[in-house]
Formats: C-alpha cells, sequence, structure tokens
C-alpha cells in the first residue's frame, strides 16, 4: 500500500515548489500569473505571491501549474 500512497501524492502533489537554475525559476503548483514584464514577473499561489525581479524576462514554459522563467534573474521575493 506505501508505493500506491508514494504515487498518489507524486501525481496529485500541491505543494508549491521553486527550483533555482542559471538563469531560470520553475515554479510548480502557482494558481495565477499576475504581471508579466521583462524586468519583473508575479506568479500567485495558494498562499501569497512570489515576485521575479531581473532582466530579460520571457516565460518559456506555461503549463497548468507549472512555469518556467528565463532571463538575468537578480532577486526573488515570497510574500503575501
Amino acid at each position: 500500500m506505501k508505493t500506491v500512497r508514494d504515487v498518489r501524492e507524486y501525481l496529485f502533489k500541491e505543494q508549491l515548489e521553486i527550483r533555482l537554475y542559471i538563469d531560470k525559476v520553475d515554479i510548480i503548483n502557482y494558481k495565477k500569473i499576475g504581471i508579466i514584464e521583462s524586468d519583473k514577473v508575479f506568479v500567485y499561489h495558494s498562499k501569497g505571491l512570489i515576485k521575479v525581479f531581473g532582466s530579460d524576462l520571457v516565460i518559456t514554459k506555461l503549463y497548468n501549474n507549472e512555469v518556467l522563467i528565463n532571463g538575468k534573474i537578480e532577486k526573488i521575493e515570497l510574500g503575501d
């Protein structure tokens, strides 16, 4: 039964994840996207807001629950 539970948790995971890479931010389980500009992208999640600041920011992957932002990332803020 543990295997079934593990697969179910993997498939239906709703916890926010932020993965940082060089010149990329991957946000999983977001709710909606607010501002999209070349110097800032605001992404809402179930408990607040993620603000990504930088230059040449573009969204290169956009799914129902995942967004990938590329560019020169200078700062990320988490807030309400």
